[in-house]
């Protein structure tokens, strides 16, 4: 992966070695000390908008504890309410800024500590007036009447460059790079560039010492400037957002081709501009990413809180073929389910029905174990799967039973977690294997023979039709009494094979007390009994036979089983 980043970063370097160093600033405006050369004298400091050329400040994040490396700080106002607190902050960033020019560039630091008070007091003022959650505090130097922003001043854009090099020069030893092959001086540094290849927690490398670290991971000088330019392409140009994460898209080719390989990133680049957001927009992204050919993907999903970064998931070698996949395959599904209001299925429909976890929990480990067998093609337990969606469907029903009203919550959720499932099978998530339909109904063996891979066995169209028929009850039961004191009966969806067929002769019963026992009602009834004579004993989980039950419920409405209640004499 380093690899791939440090082509990146080498095919899209910039004309001045600076810029490999240098990070985008997101706010658009910020606030700069305006410091006059001759005589060196403090002017004052105001709000500027953040130019185009956005290289020009020297920025590099310094969130947590780095400092130094800037004359250009984040400034954040989180406690902008908490006068004694925004001081705090203030004096934390000016103590940053000053660390750039500690022992350099003459008199700059000095000048800044002796005015720190005033430049904290406007600061305050100036802050009262501010918008923004964060903005940050840079420099500009006046010089023959001209306003320098700090690239534009030479000293200050040497230091920057020895504050980057800093500790690979303090550092680095005679050695072979990792990366290149090339005999030169290396160091232990590409934890500067990315904070999750730390070297300093023993339990991230139980068998490492730290100063054993230029062993394992030695990286020379040329190769750092390419993996910092790559990793500044990879923050601004190829990351969308991500359920609350990032997700970094690092591309590349099977065979070599610059050019082709420019195409791609730029490609990238302006479909993140666009669409941002991968979780909302996957199908667009993924069908823009399967139309490039030659080129391979990783997929990584990152957790990013101040300075800190941790991979949550890392893909490798994800093919436009498997993305082209995907892409139709959720279309075929959501023309098969033919429900307007279903969508495809999606990375953040699976992560609702997750119940969208949050980082670090379990669910989320599984949820993201799932995200791979998507995009590696690799099985998924569906046991584990159909006991998130019960876990969803049953606190649905359980708020439709509580508040005695008609809710589609739980049946909604059916649909969705069906759709899914067909659609993991299809792109093989799953392996559930075609069954044959063996009782004698047009009716039913159309529906049934629309999802073969899912009513796949006798016992499943047994419950299904069991679950429409204990729909009906509902059905007529809301009509009725506006209210279905029936569902107290389906145990909270946690019902065994026994207790779904006891159901079928409590539903015969009601229907018939509710004078809504027909023809076609019997031919369900009759049709039930038949599947569930002819079922082997099955091993299904708790989960899997109230799933399929639910399914058979929610389809109660729908064709081919919206029906009208017909009158027992008719």
């Amino acid at each position: 992966m380093l690899t791939k980043i440090i082509k990146i970063g080498h095919l899209m370097r910039p004309p001045d070695l600076y810029r490999n160093f240098v990070q985008q600033v997101n706010t658009e405006n910020g606030l700069a000390l305006f410091i006059n050369l001759a005589p060196m004298e403090y002017r004052g400091i105001r709000i500027i908008e953040t130019p185009n050329e956005n290289h020009l400040l020297l920025y590099c994040d310094q969130r947590g504890q780095v400092s130094g490396k800037s004359p250009t700080v984040n400034l954040t106002l989180k406690n902008k309410k908490s006068a004694e607190k925004l001081k705090e902050d203030i004096q934390k960033a000016l103590q940053k800024m000053r660390n750039f020019f500690e022992g350099e560039v003459e008199n700059i630091g000095a000048l800044i500590e002796e005015n720190s008070e005033k430049i904290i007091q406007e600061i305050e003022n100036i802050l009262q007036n501010m918008n923004e959650k964060s903005t940050y505090l840079t420099i500009i130097i006046i010089q023959d009447n001209q306003e320098l922003r700090p690239a534009e001043y030479e000293p200050f854009k040497q230091l920057f460059l020895k504050k980057a090099f800093s500790k690979a020069t303090e550092t680095s030893v005679n050695g072979v790079c990792h990366f290149c092959g090339e005999s030169k001086a290396v160091s232990a540094t590409v934890n500067e560039v990315f904070t999750f290849a730390t070297f300093d927690k023993p339990g991230f490398c139980p068998s490492l010492k730290k100063e054993d670290a230029i062993k394992v991971l030695p990286i020379c000088e040329e190769c750092k400037t390419n993996l910092q330019n790559g990793a500044n392409v990879l923050r601004k140009d190829l990351s969308f957002n991500f359920l609350g994460n990032k997700l970094w898209v690092i591309p590349s080719l099977v065979v070599e081709d610059e050019n082709a390989l420019k195409n791609v990133i730029n490609k990238i680049k302006q479909v993140s501009n666009e669409l941002k957001d991968f979780a909302k927009k996957e199908k667009t992204i993924e069908q823009a990413l399967c139309d490039q050919d030659q080129v391979h993907y990783d997929f990584l999903f990152m957790e990013m809180n101040q300075s800190q970064q941790r991979i949550e998931l890392h893909l490798t070698e994800i093919s436009p073929t498997r993305l082209r996949q995907l892409v139709e395959v959720a279309q075929e599904v959501k023309q098969k389910m033919d429900m307007e209001d279903i969508p495809e299925p999606t990375l953040g429909l699976l992560w609702y029905l997750y119940e969208k976890p949050t980082s670090r929990s379990e669910e989320r480990k599984e949820y993201l174990a799932l995200v791979r067998s998507i995009f590696q093609a690799e099985p998924y337990n569906l046991q584990r799967f159909l006991w998130y969606c019960m876990r969803r469907i049953r606190k649905a029903a359980q708020e439709y039973v509580s508040n005695d009203r008609e809710s589609f919550g739980w049946r909604k959720l059916t649909y969705l977690s069906f759709a899914s499932i067909l659609y993991l099978n299809q792109i093989g998530v799953f392996n559930l294997k075609k069954g044959e339909n063996k009782v004698n109904s047009d009716e039913l063996s159309a529906f049934f023979d629309k999802y073969p891979e899912f009513f796949n066995e006798s016992w499943k169209k047994a419950v299904f039709l069991t679950g429409i028929l204990a729909g009906k009850v509902l059905s007529i039961q809301y009509a009725k009494r506006q209210a279905t004191p029936f569902f107290k009966k389906l145990k909270g969806l946690k019902m065994n094979m026994q207790d779904i067929q006891g159901l079928l002769a409590e539903i015969r019963n009601k229907l018939q007390q509710y004078g809504s026992y027909g023809q076609r009602i019997d031919l369900l009834m009759k049709s039930a009994a038949a599947y569930y004579l002819e079922s082997a004993k099955q091993k299904s989980t708790v989960d899997e036979l109230n799933f399929v039950f639910t399914l058979g419920l929610a389809y109660s409405n729908k064709e081919p089983f919206k029906i009208e209640e017909v009158e027992e004499n008719e």
